[in-house]
């Protein structure tokens, strides 16, 4: 009887499902056994080989107690992980469980571009599996992202939908009415979270009495702020929830069986849910507790996740990593933003100081692929395609100066490789010197230099690399592949647009960014959209990656990161249940308390146990004012207090003198820093320690030059023994650490020493966020 065979109908019923499942099976599972015989009939299998791969497969649905199970077959075909399954298996849990709503709903929090669809899809048919009838999935607004949830759903979920056990509906394109037939099946409804999609979505839900009476659950995808918005109507004298949020609670009330999961990218969202801030039991409000979602999930983050500590981490000086991001002026990227041909022009390009950073971006880009095509022949492997994206502005106007601009250099340089390649060989050598250091730094071999520009001018003589343009949805649907993504034409891809590039899309095999955008603020979930280098990567491509923008912008997205690491360690390590400080200071310098709605986040300063504050990317002032402010801290920093091995405790007022004689001796170009947050995280951190003191230490004979001071994190600033005492060893008070530098010329600063101070909070505070502004 073990040589009892089988065809395709019998695996069907044994399995008790469709004849078309068990040849899709065949086709997308590479473990599924092979055929004895293919007879005119069809093939034939060992049925003993069919029943341990159904075990093995758990497709044995007809033994399941709950009668399916579309997430266990989902899962063979992606092969997900335990951790992710065991991940979906908590959330669906707690989903029936918990009592979820759009004011406490369920939280899966990942990382941008961290696999967070993958995880909802899961859930989706984990939740199908028990019992829910209807998903309905809102998108962050525009049509490409809409396009691609339906299109990724349709790709995870074609087995079910071929089969007639699932329906996947675009809201914008749906059918006049359902059949019952199709009203019998699992459906699953996209809509962009949109005023007119929503109604759309209403008003599907009410034409069909039956979609009234089943278990649905609402997955809200992107919910960083999307979902979670108020607004002040003219006239009111309250703020009130926004028009999305309501239609979201009238989703909500159309059934009693309905289950609310928020898919976010950014813990920041936990603390602008709708309720009312709670106070902690003294009274004061200056810690804001997260609104407790009913639970919250964290997203298992795979090993090949490349995110913000890669781009804004605290590294060894041979770190490949400390090449990942490339300066660019700020007089370059204004010169991109409005049409002046007396900066720039068609004859200057190659040449001119106001296009130096994106001929060094588009340059590199080429040579990087170069680079990593050599290596993948050498390995055995496929040559992979590669992508660049240019995403300096989002006005219209600017996009067509923008667009005529990288047309002369892409033109120019392509004429110089046709008709005098060596005038591109300074171009190719400081491109090919950048990247050989990240490249060996990581371990790796570069092709010999002669060999990678012969490559270099081939790539430009052969058409090989195109330039897209792209400032519209419709644009990017004509450029999506079947998965959804950016299609790679050829092995050189460079995406020039606006904000529509950074809504979502999956750009595969991303490794140059030129990144200009600067407004005036920056909101987190934006900022993160916009980060289009995170995700799943190849670590060897990381070593040839490079993130091009100002010094400004740089800032403010080491900013945003910082907060968002400060939130997610809280979270992680369970020390948000003790809540974060948010705070601003008043026109007298009083530490008050600032709630979380009224923070802009490009403009604040977030600290926590692991993190410093510091000064950096200054120039210190000469002549006899210098002279006059260092006197003045040679008094206020007595020599007792100077190179000991321990810190000494000084007064808060005290370490205020000091910070305002220091602010005095520095100057900034572009970006300024907040003394104003030193003061008052000194100020708040002090006072809860209970006697106002804070923690001093003092060295002198430090003689770190100008073009080493750039590290925001403070860690190569302090050394390694003083990191050690200040970041590893406890501490309950704050702690200020004054580094007397040597200065001199020679080292890139002026004549005179000067003081550094650097801040680090105690190491068993709760997170802080300062915001240097507040929203109206």
């Amino acid at each position: 009887m073990d040589h009892e065979l089988v065809g395709i109908s019998e695996i069907a019923a044994m399995a008790g499902v469709s004849s078309q499942a068990v040849t899709n099976w065949r086709t997308r599972a590479a473990d599924f056994p092979l055929p004895l015989s293919e007879l005119a009939s069809g093939p034939v299998f060992r049925k003993a080989q069919i029943r341990a791969w159904l075990k093995r497969n758990d497709r044995k649905l007809g033994a399941l107690k709950d009668g399916s199970a579309y997430y266990s077959r989902l899962r063979s075909f992606r092969n997900d992980d335990d951790e992710l399954a065991a991940c979906i298996e908590n959330i669906v849990d707690q989903l029936e469980t918990a009592g979820t709503s759009n004011s406490k709903p369920g939280m899966l929090l990942g990382k941008i571009q961290s696999g967070k669809t993958r995880g909802f899809v899961g859930v989706i048919a984990k939740a199908f599996d028990r019992g829910f009838d209807i998903a309905l999935v809102l998108t962050k607004g525009t049509k490409t992202l809409s396009a691609q949830t339906v299109r990724r759903l349709g790709a995870d979920f074609e087995e079910f939908i071929d089969d007639d056990e699932f329906l996947v509906l675009d809201i914008m394109n749906l059918p006049g009415k359902l059949t019952r037939s199709e009203l019998r099946r699992k459906i699953v409804i996209v809509a962009k979270k949109q005023a007119k999609n929503l109604e759309r979505l209403i008003a599907f839900m009410q034409h069909h009495e039956g979609l009234q009476k089943r278990k649905v659950l609402i997955i809200d995808d992107e919910a960083d702020l999307a979902s979670v918005r108020f607004v002040r109507k003219k006239g009111a004298p309250t703020i009130s929830q926004g028009t999305i949020a309501d239609q979201i609670d009238q989703l909500r009330e159309m059934s009693e069986g309905v289950a609310f999961l928020q898919v976010t990218a950014t813990p920041y969202s936990l603390y602008l849910q709708p309720e009312g801030y709670e106070e902690t039991s003294s009274g004061e409000s200056y810690v804001f507790k997260p609104k407790r979602p009913a639970f919250t999930e964290l997203l298992p983050i795979h090993a090949g996740y490349v995110g913000g500590d890669h781009y804004f981490g605290a590294f060894e000086e041979d770190d490949p990593r400390t090449k990942l991001i490339v300066e660019v002026s700020e007089q370059e990227q204004d010169a991109l933003r409005k049409q002046d041909r007396r900066r720039i022009n068609q004859g200057n390009v190659l040449d001119s100081d106001n296009t130096e950073g994106l001929r060094r971006a588009i340059t590199t880009f080429v040579v990087a692929v170069g680079v990593r095509q050599w290596q993948q022949r050498e390995a055995g492997l496929r040559p992979k395609k590669y992508a660049m994206v240019i995403h300096n502005d989002i006005q219209r106007a600017a996009h067509s100066w923008q667009d005529q601009v990288i047309d002369w250099i892409f033109n120019a340089i392509v004429d110089a490789a046709e008709n005098a390649p060596a005038r591109l060989r300074p171009l190719f050598d400081e491109a090919y010197d950048d990247l050989e250091a990240s490249v060996l730094a990581d371990k790796g071999r570069m092709p010999p230099r002669d060999e990678a520009f012969d490559a270099f001018i081939d790539a430009l003589q052969c058409d090989d690399v195109v330039v897209e343009k792209v400032n519209s949805d419709t644009d990017v649907m004509a450029l999506l592949d079947a998965n959804a993504e950016l299609k790679l034409r050829t092995p050189y891809n460079i995406w020039v647009g606006g904000n529509i590039l950074d809504r979502g899309i999956t750009i595969p095999n991303l490794i140059a960014f030129y990144y200009g955008r600067n407004p005036r603020t920056m909101q987190a979930d934006t900022v993160l959209q916009h980060s289009r280098m995170y995700g799943n990567r190849d670590p060897r491509d990381l070593a040839v990656t490079r993130f091009y923008t100002s010094r400004a912008v740089y800032d403010r997205l080491y900013t945003i990161n910082s907060l968002e690491n400060s939130l997610r360690k809280a979270f992680e390590s369970g020390a948000h249940d003790a809540g974060v400080v948010f705070i601003q200071s008043d026109a007298a310098r009083r530490v008050r308390p600032c709630a979380p709605n009224k923070i802009v986040l490009s403009d604040v300063v977030a600290v926590s146990p692991s993190d410093m504050l510091l000064p950096t990317d200054f120039q210190t002032k000469g002549g006899n004012v210098m002279a006059s402010i260092q006197a003045k801290l040679e008094t206020l920093i007595k020599q007792e207090w100077r190179n000991t091995d321990e810190f000494v405790e000084v007064d808060r007022k005290m370490a205020f003198a000091i910070l305002d004689a220091i602010e005095g001796s520095m100057e900034f170009d572009s970006v300024k820093f907040e003394w104003n947050a030193m003061r008052s995280l000194i100020d708040y951190y002090a006072g809860t320690s209970g006697d106002g003191k804070i923690l001093l230490w003092a060295e002198t004979g430090r003689k770190l030059s100008k073009a080493g001071s750039g590290d925001k994190s403070g860690r190569s600033i302090l050394g390694t023994a003083l990191r050690r005492k200040v970041l590893d060893e406890p501490r309950s008070k704050p702690a200020l650490i004054l580094l007397q530098q040597q200065g001199g010329r020679e080292l890139g600063w002026t004549a005179h020493r000067f003081w550094w101070p650097i801040f680090a909070a105690p190491t068993d505070a709760e997170p802080c966020v300062f915001a240097t502004k507040v929203a109206a």
